[in-house]
């Protein structure tokens, strides 16, 4: 198995409104639903499925509650995958799984720069999360594209005739419909 991206559809403003609400009713259910995924996260991190320990149940806590952020910056990424993936939708991402990311700087990016698209896939998994926490050194690359990048770049690549462009196409038609985001991850 390689890296690659993971892309969501995301009403970001109601992302970034849950992110700091304090709400722990939602971070009840998010925690809970993925719980099983998030206790293998953690074995696979090194981090401890104890209560009370760091891990990235703990760091769920901090983003939802907003509480101090004191944890090394990878386990607040992970913990905004799974608040993103409670929040969004998966969007397929057969072409970009397993992918270098030089293949999405040099052969994805010029495609879509070809086209007039204003979006880059490594934007994508660069450009940070459109919430504030500490950005993790190495894994889970974050980026995200406003709904405003994604509703202007339906129509440029609309005009891409690779199986990457016309992924990102489904990708931006799906979002644009309903006046979302994208979000992305790298790992």
């Amino acid at each position: 198995m390689g890296y690659g991206v993971m892309a969501y559809s995301v009403d970001i403003d109601k992302l970034v409104a849950l992110c700091g609400s304090g709400d722990d009713r939602m971070r009840r259910v998010i925690s809970g639903k993925s719980r099983e995924s998030i206790y293998r996260t953690n074995d696979q991190l090194g981090l401890s499925n104890e209560r009370g320990e760091p891990s990235v149940f703990t760091a769920i806590n901090h983003l939802i509650l907003g509480e101090e952020m004191t944890l090394e910056g990878y386990m607040y990424g992970y913990a905004f995958k799974y608040i993103v993936e409670f929040s969004g939708r998966f969007l397929s991402n057969g072409p970009f799984y397993p992918c270098s990311s030089d293949y999405l700087s040099d052969t994805v990016d010029a495609e879509l720069a070809e086209v007039g698209a204003s979006v880059r896939m490594t934007d994508l998994i660069w450009d940070g999360a459109p919430v504030s926490f500490p950005r993790p050194d190495d894994f889970p690359m974050i980026g995200h594209w406003t709904a405003e990048q994604v509703a202007a770049s339906v129509e440029p690549v609309r005009a891409g005739t690779s199986e990457e462009l016309k992924t990102i196409g489904t990708w931006l038609d799906q979002s644009a419909a309903q006046g979302r985001g994208i979000v992305g991850f790298y790992h």
